[in-house]
């Protein structure tokens, strides 16, 4: 039926339709003219291919909804939010937990009571490598997820099409500003902590 660009569930399903024709031709490529198809003539004619098998089936649905091929195609970049940000905040769950340990060390390897410039030097520092290494596993458990969604270990292209790989310096900053947040959290606890053990000495 023809459908309502204007309204979002309208674009979502018409989105939808776009995305599995676009694996389907994916797939059709990699069968027909792929690396392991017995038939590759080149990445040239691999993606002529696929573009040509995309195209008739874009123009399908198309004239299936009373849209122009160039919308179909164009739909491709309207993601369900709902499913990026599970993603994103069940990956922020995890990383919570491991900044959690790697800050209660650095919180016990330098105690308030030796000096406040060497807890805030470390936590700096380690909150870089810690959030680099997040950003780079966050990367390989959105890739995990698409591939998931989609049903398909080859993603080609559609791999920048993931929020995580648009944003990797915003998510860098985030990880850094999370385990600075976390590591405050771990000092402030320590503190009620160290009075009573300096109480107990006196």
């Amino acid at each position: 039926m023809p459908l309502d660009m204007g309204k979002t569930e309208k674009l979502q399903h018409l989105s939808d339709d776009a995305l599995i024709a676009e694996d389907l031709a994916i797939r059709h490529a990699d069968t027909s003219r792929g690396t392991r198809s017995g038939r590759f003539a080149g990445f040239g004619e691999y993606a002529r291919t696929r573009e040509r098998c995309m195209a008739a089936l874009f123009e399908v649905i198309g004239n299936n909804h009373g849209v122009t091929p160039q919308q179909v195609r164009q739909s491709l970049a309207h993601r369900r939010t709902s499913l990026d940000l599970a993603v994103i905040l069940s990956f922020a769950v995890l990383y919570g937990f491991a900044a959690s340990v790697v800050a209660r060390r650095v919180r016990c390897r330098f105690p308030l009571d030796e000096g406040w410039l060497a807890g805030v030097v470390a936590t700096v520092m380690t909150s870089a490598v810690v959030s680099t290494a997040g950003v780079l596993l966050g990367e390989m458990w959105s890739l995990a997820a698409e591939t998931v969604r989609i049903g398909n270990d080859h993603l080609s292209y559609r791999v920048d099409r993931i929020p995580w790989n648009q944003h990797r310096l915003d998510f860098f900053a985030g990880g850094v500003v999370l385990f600075w947040l976390i590591a405050g959290l771990h000092y402030r606890a320590s503190v009620p902590v160290a009075r009573r053990e300096a109480g107990t000495l006196q």
